[in-house]
């Protein structure tokens, strides 16, 4: 089950207290899931599409306590990609049209005619409740992220997205500026014309999970977020270590490169004593560091003087290559 799944699920748990909410509810659900069409004998046909089976016990709850209809949900053939099984629910002819208007959806227009409102109904998010109520719907309805919950085992996760998909540019632009009214900037782009509301910062992220209620899920995308750092963090370390490592094997080839033209041309024995004993110690131990050279070295020398008196060998090795060679002593 998918991280956005759990959390869907995890909101549909909760109850809504207020006549209000349960209305605000409703309409983000059918504005996000929803489709309108008029049937054979002339009725407006409601029908919402979900992949998520528990949301017909939300629906039917609520349109039982205000409409004292009955809806009913059944399983659609499966033809999507993802093979998840899909739902329709429908919601009773008889009460569709008054339904709409109750919701937000449908309005009288100046000729008398009915008008399908594309953005959010000012009267549906007039209260604090009722806002939070009406992303809980949107979330519920047409969310999705690509956030993929690891453990310490697992390869690194995904990025942070989320995501509301949305039919008409004036809904996706009303809910844009309904996270607003709780601190959550989201941005607006559009996919297969689809007007898109994404939130890609985690904090944000976790923000808006709160403020639908899907508070396990916050916890669960911040242990991940704790675990991705603690990634992080050791392959920075690791990356450290390992062009730390990599500049010490390039100085040690450089070096025995040099020890060994030195030796092919004019003998190890040509050094000074104390440049000799570092050069047989670097061909003792090629792997070796500075500081483990000079540990091992019978001279008092400081890692800085280590380095100096290769440089010193290298110099000489360079000399014999152009041919200038002069010893050199310390």
């Amino acid at each position: 089950m998918s991280f956005a799944t759990k959390a869907k699920l995890e909101v549909l748990k909760e109850n809504i207290e207020n006549d209000c909410c349960s209305i605000a509810f409703l309409s983000a659900i059918i504005k996000c899931s929803g489709e309108l069409s008029i049937s054979s004998n002339h009725q407006i046909k409601v029908e919402i599409f979900t992949e998520i089976p528990e949301l017909f016990d939300k629906i039917k709850h609520i349109i039982e306590q205000y409409y004292g209809k009955v809806c009913e949900m059944s399983m659609m053939e499966n033809t999507n990609i993802s093979r998840s099984s899909r739902y329709k629910i429908t919601l009773p002819y008889d009460i569709t049209d008054q339904l709409l208007k109750d919701l937000g959806i449908m309005s009288i227009d100046q000729d008398g005619m009915l008008a399908i409102e594309n953005g959010i109904a000012d009267f549906l998010i007039m209260d604090d409740c009722c806002k939070r109520s009406y992303v809980k719907g949107a979330f519920v309805a047409c969310a999705t992220s690509n956030i993929v919950i690891k453990n310490y085992n697992n390869d690194r996760g995904s990025g942070y997205h989320l995501e509301f998909v949305f039919n008409f540019d004036k809904i996706a632009e009303d809910f844009l500026k309904l996270l607003s009214n709780f601190d959550i900037t989201a941005k607006i782009t559009t996919r297969k014309n689809s007007p898109i509301v994404y939130i890609k910062e985690y904090q944000l992220i976790c923000d808006t999970l709160a403020l639908v209620g899907a508070n396990k899920a916050v916890l669960d995308l911040q242990n991940e977020a704790a675990i991705r750092e603690l990634r992080n963090n050791v392959n920075r370390q690791n990356n450290c270590l390992n062009a730390n490592l990599n500049k010490t094997v390039q100085a040690s080839v450089k070096q025995l490169n040099a020890i060994k033209n030195i030796q092919d041309n004019m003998g190890l024995e040509s050094l000074s004593e104390n440049l000799m004993e570092l050069a047989l110690l670097r061909l003792a131990n090629p792997e070796a560091t500075l500081e483990e050279l000079r540990q091992l070295s019978t001279q008092k020398l400081t890692k800085s003087g280590v380095n100096h008196r290769f440089a010193k060998i290298i110099e000489i090795s360079d000399n014999i290559t152009k041919n200038k060679f002069k010893i050199t002593t310390l």
